[in-house]
């Protein structure tokens, strides 16, 4: 696999990703503000988070399809049909999603410096979670198609 792929996967995924957190009332669930959540980390302001958590999220997102690439890789039967390769990576964004969620109900959201960012529901925690998953999804088809059109 090129050294290009994984990260224009990542990329798509994470755009992918942004998308479902913002869009997550079309399943009945809350919007997350995950982009100004991150922002507002470095920035402790709501109004100048967007561009620092844009970044950041999109930087993160891009380097984690390396890390999805590696894992991909060790697994003996992803080369043998590309849908494995789908379903595996739509398990790593299953499980990253999970231990996401956990780490911000525990550490992001009791020491957040801003109140709106404090607390988190179990629809909160659902969209995330769906939201990695899509993520996963997207790097794992990607990791199919890229390699067609990019040699």
């Amino acid at each position: 696999m090129s050294f290009l792929i994984p990260g224009l996967a990542g990329f798509f995924g994470v755009l992918v990703m942004t998308f479902f957190l913002r869009r997550a009332r079309y399943l009945h669930l809350p919007e997350s503000q995950m982009v100004r959540a991150i922002g507002s980390l470095i920035t402790r302001n709501y109004e100048t988070s967007l561009l620092p958590g844009t970044l950041v999220h999109m930087a993160m997102g891009t380097l984690f399809g390396y890390g999805y690439s590696m894992l991909l890789s060790t697994a003996p039967i992803s080369g043998t049909n590309p849908f494995i390769g789908i379903a595996l990576c739509s398990f790593m964004g299953l499980v990253h999603g999970m231990i996401v969620t956990l780490f911000l109900v525990i550490a992001v959201a009791q020491n957040h410096p801003l109140e709106r960012f404090k607390s988190l529901t179990p629809e909160d925690m659902m969209s995330h979670v769906i939201a990695h998953l899509a993520y996963g999804m997207t790097v794992g088809f990607m990791f199919v198609v890229l390699p067609t059109y990019l040699g």
